[in-house]
């Protein structure tokens, strides 16, 4: 997982594959697929055409209701570079929310329902919403709010929704620790002579006969 990079590519791939439908005279359904767009893109050209989303992710903040403390070693932060024979641990990940504004455009009223029908019911659930990421860990994906926009310049109109949608996700802090893993572990059996009282059963704690 690539703090942010990860979440920004699933909360996109969530969104993207959202079609509406132009209705001609001959009572045709034409399809036309809506794209999905960063707000400020990167190494990217974008034709806007109409009906569109953007995604803005517009704050990050601390959640201490999920903070712990303490040492960890989950496979998905295992180093992709560590030996096999190593273990490892390292500091119980910070535990953030992200805040993302995902945004609508339409020219079609009929567009516009459309895209807010398929994103409440389908790719932003108004409750037990998940964000799927590439390394197999899932987010929580809440919508916190839903804000109609709408409006006209030059004689358009442009009709937009600003879906406002938080993901938990975590900051990987401190140092990984590399570890030595036991190659075996030997106990002996009882013994009937301990600290100089014979016939004891009990066992012997000889670090030589216990670890190897």
């Amino acid at each position: 997982m690539v703090f942010l990079l990860s979440e920004d590519k699933a909360l996109r791939e969530k969104i993207q594959g959202m079609t509406v439908y132009d209705q001609k005279a001959t009572g045709d359904q034409v399809p036309r697929n809506v794209g999905v767009w960063f707000g400020q893109p990167d190494q990217e050209i974008r034709a806007q055409s109409y009906p569109f989303v953007t995604i803005d992710m517009i704050d990050i903040s601390r959640d201490p209701s999920r903070e712990h403390r303490g040492k960890v070693s989950p496979d998905y932060l295992r180093p992709d570079d560590l030996a096999e024979e190593k273990g490892f641990e390292i500091d119980i990940p910070i535990p953030v929310s992200i805040d993302y504004q995902v945004t609508t455009y339409a020219r079609n009223p009929r567009h516009d329902r459309m895209i807010v029908s398929q994103m409440l019911s389908e790719r932003l659930p108004m409750r037990t919403g998940i964000l799927e990421l590439d390394d197999g860990t899932v987010r929580r994906l809440d919508v916190l709010d839903v804000a109609k926009r709408d409006l006209t310049e030059n004689e358009k109109r442009t009709f937009i929704n600003s879906f406002t949608v938080r993901v938990s996700s975590e900051v990987v802090q401190g140092v990984l620790v590399e570890l030595d893993k036991v190659l075996s572990v030997n106990i002996n059996t009882h013994t009937t002579y301990v600290n100089g009282r014979p016939g004891d059963p009990t066992f012997t704690r000889l670090p030589s006969d216990i670890i190897s």
